[in-house]
């Protein structure tokens, strides 16, 4: 009888070991593995209105207005000559900047184009360059009234780091009739926006219907305009709420006759 009980007390305690050890190998299994981001996390984006690369004295700055963007990721760029006239020397001059800024993508909107029968022909617009390939380009035609430069909004998606980044970026009409349709023309676009770049030729006050419209919050409250003696705000880097501002700064620069803006975002992976 003792041999009994001890050969059942041995086989419950080697039974009860055993499943003990099963689950403890099972368990080491089921533990998740949580990893450390490892991908950038900040964004750097900027707005320049560079004044087809001249200040206000018409002495040609791209060599500056280079060094002031080049640390940002994306960059959105008002009063580009591409080839357009000897006011600029004949330089195609996103090309000049997409190659000395390490910004290696580009789209382009021209808002003023030469036929080039007579002439080297060449275009004037806007342009958004970027560190991250852009996968997506979209130009939307805003109205103006006739013999007026017309105005156009570019639109990118920008591929970084595996996520989408849906930039605007726009310059907007000097004449206030034309500018008020141009905002309304916006205003009906239905778009999720991370940024929302350019040169809005108008007041923090007026751009409010596009803030509360797009969802988004304005990172500079600094005057851009006259660059020599600033004294309005009329360009703008709006942001969504997939961003936080970390730092803005309104550069003080007179190689245009306006002020770049640039801004450092982080993700916020909460929203």
């Amino acid at each position: 009888m003792k041999k009994l009980l001890t050969a059942f007390f041995l086989i419950t305690l080697t039974t009860l070991f055993s499943r003990l050890a099963f689950y403890s190998k099972s368990a080491k299994v089921l533990v998740p593995v949580i990893e450390t981001p490892t991908k950038e996390e900040t964004l750097t984006v900027a707005t320049y209105n560079i004044h087809h690369g001249v200040d206000s004295q018409n002495n040609l700055n791209l060599e500056n207005m280079k060094m002031l963007i080049k640390d940002a990721d994306i960059v959105f760029l008002s009063e580009v000559d591409r080839n357009y006239s000897s006011r600029s020397r004949y330089l195609d001059q996103l090309v000049f900047l997409k190659r000395n800024t390490g910004l290696n993508y580009h789209a382009y909107a021209p808002t003023l184009e030469k036929a080039g029968l007579f002439t080297l022909g060449g275009s004037y617009g806007i342009a958004i360059l970027s560190r991250y390939p852009i996968v997506d380009t979209q130009v939307i035609y805003l109205p103006t009234s006739p013999f007026i430069e017309p105005r156009v909004a570019l639109i990118v998606d920008i591929n970084w780091n595996g996520q989408t980044i849906k930039v605007l970026g726009t310059h907007l009409a000097t004449l206030e009739g034309d500018r008020t349709r141009q905002l309304e023309k916006l205003q009906s676009l239905q778009l999720d926006l991370d940024f929302f770049l350019g040169d809005f030729n108008t007041t923090p006050k007026n751009v409010t219907s596009l803030v509360e419209h797009f969802n988004l919050k304005v990172a500079n409250n600094q005057p851009t305009f006259p660059s020599a003696r600033p004294s309005v705000q009329i360009d703008y880097i709006l942001y969504g709420n997939r961003f936080d501002l970390l730092t803005v700064h309104t550069i003080n620069s007179l190689y245009s006759d306006h002020l770049p803006v640039k801004a450092k975002m982080r993700l916020n992976y909460l929203k």
